[in-house]
């Protein structure tokens, strides 16, 4: 395998590989880093665009179905055809590889729109007429054979190779049919198997309430998807569906795939441990070995654990502590997700661990959702996820606002911190616990009620000159931990300036890509403290 050139219709490429869409990178700078930094991957398949934007299903959007399986509905979620297609404009990608922009849409001109905005950024068009939960999109059209040729015929009219992914719940040789009539280049086969249904303590977990099933729980149905394929048609096919290890890739490949997509095998998988990954995994496959499987990650804290609401203390109007009936296992600066059934599901800093104890602003439905809890009540959470930073030695804590909720722990588990906190007002300044914790408190109130009045940032240079720390942490609100970096880089080195910043966080494994910073790292994984280089 090393060594081999890799082509898809007229275009040389790096590898054989893709990541399927809506994994991974499904923000712009993600796919951007992917594209430049993982050779084996030869072919970038974005998230599925429209024409409007679309802000998809709230969360939960994803569960883990079974071993290295996952059932999801997020929803299409997308930025809409323009916005996506001024993206596009503001990233350089490697010449040797191939744009398959995945798109969708209700009929054939819908779909044509969409692809002739973003027709000068792609090398070809990937047709979305199988996502199994969309009441208007995806399966709902693709279901309609002779809506399918028309959708092909319209888009590749344009000019650039079309792939069709088709859907295991229809009939796979009929859709191919058609889709040849209309003129398509190639096949991506499979989307996940569905609509089902998963239950978790008696509740529906998705907010949808059905989703998708994807991983390794449909790999048979992907391998003989893909054998029917083979028997009507010589195209190019993108096998997708179940792959883990060099050993599935040769099953696939026997059936008849050319390309492999790999997406549920990354859940929880580092941005450094993906490139190793599929480093291994093209080696694997020269050499009969199956290194890559050391990456795939078996438990990844998604079962929810059931909690007691034992204490609930509301400190100003809009925010309040919830301290729950239970410890939980975790390092600092973790993050765990909590769920209300049929109400939503959200990220939260963990505040203390023994017990398990969050500080939560009221921003929006779920938040006020938790704040109307009582003691007794029932809260699910899964998690922790996300890394700690290594730091021994002394250390300076910057935080602002509810980016308190992320330090405490520092404090409690390591010696010699220092922290520096601020807030609006006395109201929403929790800082006595950190009294128990910290050799120095440094306090600032934009009301000037507790400590001195301005922002946790305006002394900050002086207090470290005066200090001395080794490392500085910082979590808050984007512009104080920007200031935070600029203030503390004079006299610290960057390596050991660890930041957080509030990331839209919906899988906590890795796998939506919604977390990404602007350096193409997730925040779920990768983070959720990063470097300077790193955000």
């Amino acid at each position: 395998m090393m060594g081999i050139r890799y082509k898809l219709f007229e275009k040389e490429i790096s590898g054989p590989f893709t990541i399927p869409s809506g994994i991974i990178t499904a923000e712009i700078q993600t796919l951007e880093k992917i594209a430049n930094e993982i050779p084996e991957i030869g072919i970038l398949t974005t998230k599925s665009v429209g024409i409007e934007p679309n802000k998809g299903n709230r969360e939960p959007i994803i569960a883990q179905y079974d071993y290295m399986s996952f059932i999801n509905a997020v929803g299409l979620r997308n930025p809409g055809a323009k916005e996506f297609e001024r993206k596009l404009s503001k990233i350089t990608l490697p010449d040797d590889k191939f744009l398959l922009i995945s798109i969708f849409g209700a009929n054939e001109n819908e779909f044509r729109e969409v692809a002739e905005i973003l027709y000068e950024h792609a090398d070809g068009f990937e047709l979305n007429i199988s996502c199994p939960h969309s009441k208007k999109y995806g399966q709902t059209v693709g279901q309609d054979v002779i809506l399918v040729e028309r959708i092909v015929r319209e888009v590749s009219s344009l000019g650039k190779p079309t792939f069709v992914k088709v859907s295991p719940n229809l009939d796979i040789k009929e859709t191919v049919k058609y889709a040849i009539k209309g003129g398509v280049s190639g096949i991506t086969a499979i989307n996940t198997k569905g609509p089902e249904l998963f239950l978790y303590d008696r509740y529906p977990v998705l907010s949808n309430k059905v989703g998708g099933v994807s991983g390794k729980s449909i790999f048979e149905l992907g391998l003989s998807c893909v054998r029917k394929i083979r028997e009507i048609t010589d195209l190019p096919i993108i096998a997708c569906g179940g792959i883990a290890t060099a050993e599935d890739i040769k099953q696939y490949k026997k059936a008849g795939a050319n390309y492999f997509g790999i997406g549920s095998a990354l859940a929880g998988m580092s941005t450094e441990e993906i490139k190793e990954y599929f480093h291994e995994l093209l080696k694997d496959l020269e050499n009969g070995t199956n290194n890559a499987s050391k990456f795939l990650k078996e438990n990844l804290n998604t079962k929810y654990r059931k909690y007691k609401v034992r204490r609930k203390v509301n400190l100003a109007e809009d925010l309040f502590l919830l301290e729950l009936d239970d410890k939980i296992e975790t390092q600092s600066g973790q993050f765990i997700f909590t769920w209300l059934p049929e109400k939503g599901e959200k990220p939260f800093s963990v505040f203390d661990d023994e017990p398990l104890t969050l500080l939560i602003q009221k921003r929006g439905y779920f938040t006020n959702c938790l704040s109307k809890l009582d003691k007794g009540n029932t809260i699910y959470i899964r998690g922790p996820y996300g890394n700690s930073p290594k730091i021994r030695g002394k250390t300076l804590l910057v935080g602002g606002g509810t980016g308190i909720a992320g330090l405490y722990l520092f404090a409690k588990k390591n010696k010699n911190t220092v922290a520096v906190l601020g807030a609006k007002d006395q109201k929403h300044l929790l800082y006595e616990k950190f009294e128990n914790v910290c050799e120095k408190l440094y306090l600032f109130t934009e009301s000037g009620e507790v400590g001195k009045k301005g922002l946790a940032t305006d002394d900050l240079e002086e207090i470290i000159k005066s200090e001395t720390p080794d490392y500085c942490i910082n979590c808050g609100p984007e512009q104080m931990v920007k200031t935070a970096i600029q203030k503390e880089a004079k006299y610290i080195n960057p390596q050991n300036i660890y930041s957080s910043i509030e990331f839209l966080t919906r899988c906590g494994i890795g796998l939506c890509g919604s977390c990404a910073t602007s350096k193409g790292y997730r925040n779920c994984v990768d983070g959720t403290f990063f470097k300077i280089n790193q955000i």
